[in-house]
């Protein structure tokens, strides 16, 4: 009897099942975070960790962050859009990870750092240090909102029935059915955040990573048979332009878009803040050069193949529901639960990551070193963490009510991020150049590209050639024109 009736619910209520598998796998994230809260005794160990992470922890926590919102359902929508091409793009996003793993992030380890502006000032001085703060800060708390946006949309979309009577019987309207999934994500995320610091967020992240990598495998592993079965209906009915490398844009917007993706998140504040937190040198590096090339040589290949299913069974709906199709059209609850689950940790390790680094810049760059704020024996600057963590996420949350567009979103941050603090940090941790004048050429780079940046977004050209690109290329050029008129 008892089976029968177990048998009787997964055939008339999967939803239950799929949703009970979610509530399970996000209480348990929820709970192993907060548990984190009786290991943090100072803002050092909620920043940082203490110092203390190991190759695997880092390899898991990166990896974790990297596959957010964007690199998850945004990649498989623009993959949808673009095929082959997106494919390719893509890489740019790991690839940049083995040169920071390798280089960049010994330096940050090597002198204890806690933010990429206290990398510019420990490298160039105040000036370039402030603006670096305010440029982190900026693309932090947008990147938080990109995964919110993110969130809220991974439920919308994966509880179409509950949508839809919502919806139809005017108790809320659609928007407000996003917003108020967006809320919900939002506060599990800011909470277990705000109570284990840096701490939950790695030890959440290892369960998040795997339970990403699992879930995508088994999409992957479902869609296999069917696409094999129908691969010629793939080449015959999906636009050639799916398939070639370019995707019918020309080869400047292939080499531009990767480039985009390539500097956009470079030396990005949550990653700048895990150079930070391995146990020394020898670990950050495996740690953080291993996970973009494991991700470079596998993640985007495996979008590109649901992106093809998508595009194959719904071939006019919008590109970023490609991914939430999918896994509805599986149809199998338990399935359907554990992707969802994976969706949901991809974009809650980035969010929480994203979270934490600007908590990093708050506490470190603003009231530590602006302020002159310093931490006295009751706790004072661990206090002040976790207020500033629940304030930003709060931020974060109203930004992505109003702007829930998560490519939308994430290319602004590429854009604010990329044009001032890409050729600085390259040259620094290449060059031992540390005199006053090379201080002041790299203020005047990152100002001057900045503003031009700003302006450059604002016209046509801007649809073509990528800003955060273009600006890096207008920052080389500023940068290498001082140098050489000083010469």
């Amino acid at each position: 009897m008892f089976i029968d009736e177990i048998h009787r619910i997964w055939i008339e209520h999967p939803l239950w099942i799929t949703w009970g598998v979610v509530a399970v796998y996000i209480l348990f994230i929820f709970i192993k975070g907060v548990s984190k809260v009786s290991k943090i005794e100072d803002a050092d160990d909620f920043l940082v960790a203490g110092r203390s992470v190991g190759w695997f922890f880092l390899f898991c926590t990166m990896g974790a962050t990297v596959i957010g919102g964007g690199g998850s359902i945004g990649a498989v929508g623009k993959t949808y859009d673009w095929g082959i091409l997106m494919l390719l793009v893509s890489t740019g996003w790991y690839i940049h990870f083995i040169f920071s793993g390798l280089v960049v992030a010994p330096r940050f380890r090597e002198a204890k750092l806690y933010t990429v502006a206290g990398y510019f000032g420990h490298r160039f001085g105040e000036g370039p240090r402030f603006v670096a703060m305010v440029l982190s800060l900026l693309f932090s708390v947008f990147i938080v909102a990109a995964q919110m946006a993110a969130f809220g949309l991974v439920l919308a979309s994966t509880l179409p029935n509950l949508t839809e009577n919502l919806t139809q019987s005017g108790a809320m309207s659609q928007d407000m059915v996003l917003n108020l999934a967006i809320l919900i994500g939002g506060l599990l995320v800011v909470i277990y955040s705000t109570a284990g610091g840096l701490l939950a967020v790695i030890h959440t992240d290892i369960y998040q990573f795997i339970v990403l990598m699992g879930g995508f495998a088994i999409t992957l592993a479902l869609l296999v048979p069917d696409l094999s079965a129908n691969w010629g209906s793939i080449f015959s009915e999906l636009p050639s332009e799916f398939f070639q490398a370019h995707g019918g844009k020309g080869w400047i917007f292939l080499i531009t878009t990767f480039l985009a993706f390539l500097l956009g998140e470079t030396f990005a504040p949550g990653y700048a803040t895990r150079y930070c937190i391995g146990k020394d040198i020898k670990n950050t590096k495996i740690g953080i050069a291993g996970v973009g090339a494991f991700l470079a040589l596998t993640f985007p290949a495996v979008l590109f193949f649901i992106a093809a299913y998508a595009r194959l069974y719904f071939p006019d709906i919008e590109p970023q529901l490609a991914l939430p199709m999918v896994v509805r059209k599986l149809n199998n609850p338990l399935v359907g639960g554990i992707i969802i689950g994976a969706l949901l940790s991809a974009v809650m390790s980035s969010a929480d990551s994203a979270l934490n680094s600007s908590t990093a810049i708050f506490v470190k760059d603003l009231f530590e070193h602006q302020l002159k704020w310093k931490d006295g024996h009751d706790g004072r600057m661990l206090k002040l963490a976790r207020l500033c963590s629940a304030a930003l996420g709060i931020v974060a949350i109203l930004i992505a009510a109003v702007w829930s567009d998560i490519i939308g979103l994430l290319l602004f941050t590429y854009q604010v991020w990329a044009p001032a603090i890409i050729v600085p940090v390259v040259f620094g941790v290449l060059s031992r150049d540390d005199s006053p004048r090379t201080s002041r050429q790299i203020l005047v780079t990152m100002v001057a590209t900045t503003v031009l940046t700003f302006i450059y977004r604002l016209t046509p050209y801007s649809a073509s050639f990528d800003p955060a690109v273009f600006g890096v290329l207008l920052a080389t050029i500023i940068f290498l024109a001082q140098r050489r008129l000083a010469v």
